[in-house]
């Protein structure tokens, strides 16, 4: 096949991927964000939560160990499928039973499209996307997800007011299918023999990636803002619920999803010409102010819009130039495990923050947590990017 014929194919197969991931985040975005309100609305507490974010991002940890060396061995459409196929059946789970302990398992079921879609999804954007433009393309990505997160809350809120949970759950298994759909028709790019051969997968191990210099810092960066995520995605929907409970909770996703998509459409753009690290962390840093911003949300209505636009262009921007930095540092024959232990970061990261504010919350409140959490998160992000620098590691 000539060279222009599979710039084509690369090309339409991205188109694919994006569609398909869009649906696919849709009914990712909808569970994560309505699940610790299904919680508390079925008999829970905000522990409890808090513990079915834990128990789900854990989960997707230890899958990750499994899917991501398998995608780097057989190629990533198998690993797309499997992800794909466990976030498109989880919704109709939900159907069957409404205890606590039922709910706990089938989101660690719900963790099997997590640990096998995302990393192979990202995976798949930079094998397909032009290597000059990386940054901009992941940036399209994500803003691709982020758009996801625009609509999606919002409108399974509605769907809950308007009937029920089964309608958000059929919403959820709609969503998934039609992503299905479209992956159905991505094709991967030729694999070269050393990835098909799987050498690269028993070289080493995807832990021995983080020995590797100049990828254990970005470990550590995108470790630092899934941990403050894990607040923001957690509790941000009560919380707006609690302030003023006339507002639809899903309108605080439906403004990160606005500063997300500002920063997808130039953070990576900006990280190709002006470098990672100085893109990366004054992002990390807007994400804390949007945070302690948002910390006066039961005093004005009008935080909840500059915190919330604040913080998803913070969180959004952080994170796409972060995974085009991990795909700059990867091995080439090890990308998809790279991308699978950046994602395992984010999924631990999130676990943690979602259970360590959980056990905060009831102690402080939702103000004095959100406040104390941006300060901290400025501080530490400051102190990381300063230090990197001083090491001189990427020079």
């Amino acid at each position: 096949m000539s060279e222009l014929a599979v710039s084509e194919q690369n090309k339409k197969s991205l188109y694919l991927l994006l569609f398909g991931s869009f649906f696919i985040f849709l009914n990712f975005n909808i569970a994560q964000t309505i699940t610790p309100i299904y919680v508390l609305d079925i008999g829970g507490t905000e522990f409890h939560s808090g513990l079915q974010s834990t128990l789900f991002y854990l989960t997707a940890v230890l899958l990750r160990f499994y899917f991501g060396p398998l995608a780097d061995r057989r190629g990533n459409r198998i690993t797309l499928f499997i992800g794909s196929l466990a976030f498109t059946t989880a919704p109709l789970l939900f159907l069957f039973n409404q205890s606590l302990v039922y709910v706990l398992l089938v989101r660690m079921y719900q963790a099997i499209g997590l640990g096998a879609f995302f990393s192979s999804a990202s995976s798949m954007v930079s094998a397909l996307a032009p290597k000059e433009k990386l940054g901009a393309y992941i940036g399209i990505y994500r803003l691709v997800t982020m758009f996801s997160l625009l609509v999606g809350p919002s409108l399974a809120i509605k769907v809950i007011q308007g009937s029920s949970y089964f309608w958000y759950h059929i919403l959820g298994f709609a969503a998934g299918l039609l992503g299905m759909t479209f992956l159905h028709f991505v094709r991967e790019p030729a694999r070269t023999e050393q990835q098909s051969t799987g050498r690269a997968g028993r070289d080493y191990q995807m832990l021995d990636l983080l020995k590797k210099r100049r990828l254990f810092p970005i470990y550590q960066a995108i470790l630092l803002v899934a941990v403050f995520f894990g607040l923001i995605q957690t509790f941000s929907g009560i919380f707006v619920e609690q302030a003023y409970s006339s507002f639809n909770p899903g309108l605080f996703f439906t403004l990160f999803g606005i500063g997300s998509i500002i920063a997808n459409l130039s953070a990576g753009y900006l990280s190709d010409y002006r470098g990672r690290a100085q893109v990366a962390f004054p992002c990390i840093m807007a994400m804390g102010i949007g945070i302690a911003v948002l910390a006066l949300l039961p005093f004005s209505k009008t935080i909840l819009f500059l915190g919330s636009i604040i913080a998803g262009f913070g969180f959004a921007g952080s994170i796409a130039v972060l995974i085009a930095w991990v795909v700059d540092e990867a091995p080439a024959t090890r990308r998809t495990s790279a991308l699978a232990l950046q994602d395992s970061a984010i999924d631990l990261g999130i676990a943690a923050g979602s259970f360590l504010f959980g056990t905060i919350i009831p102690l402080l409140g939702l103000s004095w947590t959100y406040a104390l959490s941006g300060i901290a998160l400025i501080v530490l992000a400051y102190s990381l990017g300063n230090s990197i620098r001083k090491k001189h590691i990427y020079e």
